[in-house]
């Protein structure tokens, strides 16, 4: 047996443990101590790591042979270098994408002869994206290497229509601008993740390295969706005053507004449904499926991710500041007490019931207790929706 693969055995194996460790302590009736569970999550992760350097080592070893070849240079006079940045897209918010920090393709162009060059180099994902184009002159005295990054746009219908793991092709072409040759063509298949995907993060195939996209889960927080305003009004009714203000008055009036749109919820009966598996055939991408809200106030169930963005959208609808706290597992759903003052509140959508909001608040405030101290490590994510919307991470619908 390789490094590797003994790796990958005990990663696999830990990964069991805190599969249990999580069920136990996020889908039990009842308050646990996470300490146990926080402890083999850091083990695992550190596990992960040393498996993901094993895997890059290989990578690497393979790689004189592999996908970053010179393309044709023996008759285009041109070495070409084409580095697939992602080999798995998550659709739901690949419009979000910045090319500046999540390309889908990097292209390094050398000369390889004497006389100047005028280039177009094109890419796109047949039958899903328009082109992404970029020209450059190789002049004469320049003999350093160029290179651009590529980040098609993507036709909204038709990504939408992705509604499970699809394979696609990316284009990519090299053109001489002087003749109008083209002086390289290849095709590259990569992944499109479903719509309802969203991939925790993602792998970059050139070095191995994971590229966090969690805090594009705010596209799912979706305020302004019909179905949310409808709900929104609802849970008005649940107000002492019937009414939901945002801040308005004092810090005093903010959890009442809370309370009302968890009993709200409450009142809806929702199920919950553990509905997370989301299908890739390699270990280049955490993901799990999530709802929109609208979804889930038409269906009826949730998970916890499904509640934390459904919770996290009402707020913002109420102009409450809100946050998505992720952690190995788990969402809960935090607000700002009051503007500017940094105190959170907490909130596990996964406990609902009547008269169980005190219990609601004590379990997502032991979940960020747990994962937010130094001990920790880097286990948990928390994005302050506002400052998601900052970042141009606007809702999907």
């Amino acid at each position: 047996m390789t490094d590797v693969e003994e790796l990958r055995r005990q990663e696999y194996d830990a990964r069991a443990r805190v599969g249990r460790l999580r069920e136990r302590a996020f889908e039990a009736d009842e308050e646990r101590d996470l300490a146990e569970l926080v402890k083999a999550e850091r083990e695992l992760a550190a596990l992960a790591a040393r498996a993901a350097a094993a895997r890059r080592a290989d990578a690497v070893a393979l790689d004189t042979k592999g996908p970053d070849r010179s393309l044709g240079p023996q008759t285009s006079g041109l070495e070409v270098t084409a580095k697939i940045r992602m080999s798995y897209l998550p659709t739901a918010f690949c419009h979000l994408l910045d090319v500046r920090t999540q390309p889908l393709v990097t292209v390094t162009l050398r000369r390889l002869g004497q006389r100047a060059r005028r280039l177009r180099v094109t890419c796109a994902v047949d039958g899903y994206s328009a082109a992404a184009v970029e020209t450059v002159e190789l002049s004469e005295s320049n003999e350093r290497p160029w290179s651009a990054d590529l980040l098609p746009t993507f036709f909204p219908a038709a990504v939408a229509a992705v509604t499970e793991l699809t394979r696609a092709t990316l284009s990519l072409q090299v053109e001489d601008l002087e003749n109008g040759q083209t002086e390289v063509h290849r095709t590259v298949p990569l992944w499109l993740l479903a719509r309802d995907t969203a991939p925790n993060h993602v792998i970059d195939p050139t070095d191995g390295t994971p590229v966090d996209l969690t805090r594009y889960l705010g596209a799912f927080v979706t305020p302004h969706a019909r179905a949310v305003g409808d709900f929104t009004r609802v849970a008005a009714d649940r107000h002492p005053e019937r009414m939901l203000v945002g801040y308005q008055g004092s810090s005093a009036a903010t959890e009442p507004q809370v309370r009302a749109v968890y009993q709200a919820l409450t009142d809806l009966d929702l199920a919950y449904v553990n509905s997370v598996t989301a299908y890739h055939p390699e270990e280049v991408v955490a993901s799990q499926r999530v709802r929109l809200p609208s979804e889930t106030l038409s269906q009826r169930m949730m998970n916890c991710l499904d509640g934390t963005v459904l919770f996290a959208s009402i707020l913002e609808n109420i102009s409450l500041r809100s946050e998505l706290v992720l952690v190995p597992g788990h969402a809960v759903v935090g607000w700002e007490a009051w503007p500017d003052l940094g105190e959170w509140a907490h909130l596990d959508t996964t406990v609902m019931g009547p008269d169980r909001y005190d219990s609601a608040r004590q379990r997502g405030d032991q979940v960020v207790a747990a994962y937010g101290t130094p001990e920790a490590g880097e286990l948990i994510r928390r994005w302050p929706v506002r400052e998601l919307r900052v970042m141009g991470i606007t809702p999907m619908e």
